[in-house]
């Protein structure tokens, strides 16, 4: 059995590569240049090219796969669903997809649409249905907290279901190794409680010492401000677009999926900040 693992160098793919490789599972991560891979990580981990704009990387990164753990690339001109026609030609035997949380609400998402397109390929499957990243505040909102000491993102005083992605990758890797016990089926994986960003700036305040605030700046402004920032005005949308269900107030709903399936309660916020507390110094 060997499994290949999507978006090794984000938060999720990589938690679930740690895991793994403490279990001695055989596995490979895909990554779009292997050499820069390499040069980071040397040979810790075992690399093999794919990128979803390339179909012609599709086949050789599937060769001898049975099972994937699979994420949804940013990026133009992707041709992701050929790469699901290639997985369906090829020996997968499982995907564990990761999803959205409410998904099956949101059709003008991708993830609503590549569900249907698995389903429709008859691969079988898990979706895992997120809940809002805890990690988001040590990735692309790291730079703000770090220099401005805030939150600075368009989500109004709506509150969010927070999830610790090392609580994701517990719930992957349980599906791609017992992937027949979760075969077709969609789980929504979540924190335990719903918090707004003010709340979270004062728990970051309380646990790291310093204040943080939140800013909670209209669509226009966070825009203004990324962008005379040298952001990527794609990028830019895709955070607004990300923070749009919390600010309308769609985003609190809690699930014990979580609980269910590995017997533990969620990590909560304050551990999650003291374990990363490094990032924000």
């Amino acid at each position: 059995m060997t499994i290949l693992i999507t978006g090794f160098t984000g938060n999720v793919g990589h938690e679930v590569a740690k895991s793994l490789k403490e279990k001695e599972v055989r596995f490979k991560c895909a990554t779009r240049n292997v050499d820069k891979a390499l040069h980071r990580y040397g040979k810790t981990y075992d690399f093999v090219r794919l990128d979803f704009a390339d179909p012609s990387t599709f086949a050789p990164a599937l060769k001898g796969i049975e099972r994937m753990f699979l994420m949804y690339p940013p990026g133009e001109t992707l041709h992701f669903e050929h790469f699901l026609e290639e997985a369906k030609k090829s020996s997968i035997h499982h995907i564990t997809y990761l999803s959205v949380k409410d998904v099956q609400f949101l059709p003008f998402l991708h993830h609503f649409k590549n569900e249907k397109f698995i389903k429709k390929l008859g691969i079988p499957y898990t979706f895992i249905r997120s809940g809002y990243f805890m990690q988001n505040l040590n990735d692309f909102l790291c730079q703000e907290l770090k220099e401005r000491q805030r939150i600075f993102v368009p989500a109004g005083k709506g509150n969010t279901s927070f999830v610790d992605v090392r609580d994701l990758a517990e719930v992957i890797e349980l599906s791609l190794l017992d992937f027949q016990q979760h075969r077709n089926k969609a789980y929504t994986v979540t924190g335990g409680e719903a918090l707004d960003f003010l709340e979270v700036a004062n728990k970051m305040t309380n646990v790291l010492g310093k204040s943080i605030s939140y800013s909670n700046p209209s669509t226009k402004e966070f825009k203004e401000h990324m962008l005379s920032q040298g952001i990527d005005k794609a990028f830019i949308n895709v955070v607004i677009g990300i923070h749009f269900p919390t600010k309308f107030g769609l985003a609190k709903g809690i699930t014990t999926d979580y609980q269910q399936l590995t017997g533990l309660n969620p990590t909560t916020i304050e551990k999650y900040i003291h374990d990363y507390r490094n990032a924000w110094e």
